[in-house]
């Protein structure tokens, strides 16, 4: 396996650096070569709960975004932006455990590329899917 970390964007909540966003999770986003998608691991605190014990699902669904977002911007530079995402819950993800998104560029037609991600625990269980579809923004 070949990570590579990506660079993220000093203000963003997911990947972003705490001196440009204070409520940044700070989480590292890098790129695995061989298998053509973003990955990202993370062991979530107290702060990131949403029931006693159990992590927020809106955070979990702000990683898998960034996730599919950079699995994007991996193979294009270009800026595309979340138009619609579905996520799917399977199993709950627990405070101070490890866990990794990945997150995959399923394919591309003009200015959509539709992508996948998924949250899995230490043992190789999915607890979190998504889809999405992202549109190519015009010049910002």
């Amino acid at each position: 396996m070949s990570l590579k970390v990506l660079p993220g964007t000093p203000s963003c909540f997911v990947c972003g650096d705490k001196k440009e966003n204070s409520r940044s999770l700070e989480l590292n986003i890098c790129w695995d070569e061989d298998g053509e998608h973003t990955s990202i691991s993370f062991v979530p605190d107290g702060s990131w709960c949403g029931y006693e014990g159990i992590v927020h699902g809106g955070i979990l669904a702000a990683i898998l975004d960034d996730a599919m977002a950079w699995a994007i911007k991996a193979l294009d530079d270009r800026t595309y932006v979340t138009a619609k995402m579905n996520v799917t819950f399977k199993r709950p993800v627990q405070l101070h455990r490890h866990y990794s998104a990945s997150g995959f560029l399923d394919r591309k037609e003009e200015r959509r590329a539709y992508t996948s991600a998924l949250i899995q625990d230490e043992d190789g269980n999915t607890c979190v899917e998504a889809k999405a579809v992202f549109v190519l923004t015009k010049a910002i």
